[in-house]
């Protein structure tokens, strides 16, 4: 495992690297959905990374039974040099399910571009995002297009609820389809929710009665407003979906 980066890497001339958020409770969750996207992104992206998906599941497996590694983020990073595993404490915690999520809109539009659908290390335009949500008294910003369509937060996936359905932005669009994001859909199959992947405008957000961010971290925290729209605090809808996450 590396712990420093040569100036020379592709890391850190051009951003190029992938990484995985995985949430550890008494063992990592979803572990294997994790790998699968990153070697995913690795072959769509043609990315020159030296560690197969073996070795580095059995890698994240090791550091974290080393470690004794119990209710944190654990981030794997993969880049041209080879890898690194890294753990935080968890920043969402009960006070976060309580008062759920304030959202805002990102100070810029985002257009197309492939890097969008995966998890690069070339995050910053996420985390100046987060960082300007959270200056104006927000949770998290969205994203949307030229055409102000809605993507995503800088930090999650984001559905509404509409008379029992789900709507959530279409997989095609420019965003990262998260891990949670699927398990929430297939739980919705599961239960026979209709969900609809749409294109949801931006001025279409007060039409929805209920809405919701989610990722592996938090899993799912309900939005209490989104620029002064605000939303209902319970949903039936939503607490069947939660009870499977």
């Amino acid at each position: 495992m590396k712990s420093s980066v040569s100036f020379n890497s592709g890391l850190i001339k051009f951003g190029m690297g992938l990484f995985e958020t995985i949430k550890v409770e008494e063992r990592p969750l979803d572990l294997n959905l994790h790998m699968d996207r990153m070697f995913k992104s690795i072959e769509e992206l043609d990315l020159d990374i030296s560690n197969n998906k073996e070795f580095l599941t059995k890698a994240v497996l090791n550091y974290i039974e080393e470690n004794k590694v119990e209710n944190k983020a654990l981030r794997l990073t993969v880049f041209d040099e080879g890898y690194n595993i890294s753990t935080r404490e968890i920043s969402y915690n009960e006070d976060t399910y309580n008062n759920g999520f304030k959202l805002t809109v990102a100070p810029f539009k985002r257009g197309n571009s492939i890097v969008y659908k995966h998890k690069t290390t070339n995050y910053y335009e996420n985390i100046y995002t987060k960082k300007y949500a959270m200056k104006n008294n927000f949770d998290d910003a969205i994203f949307v297009t030229c055409e102000n369509i809605i993507l995503e937060c800088s930090m999650s996936n984001i559905f509404f609820i509409k008379e029992n359905k789900v709507y959530t932005p279409h997989k095609d669009l420019p965003l990262l389809n998260g891990i949670m994001k699927s398990k929430i859909l297939n739980v919705c199959r599961g239960l026979q929710i209709e969900v609809v992947e749409c294109e949801i405008k931006l001025e279409e957000v007060g039409e929805y009665d209920f809405a919701f961010v989610s990722n592996s971290l938090m899993k799912a925290v309900k939005v209490t407003e989104i620029d002064k729209v605000i939303y209902n605090f319970e949903n039936e809808t939503f607490n069947k979906i939660i009870c499977y996450l």
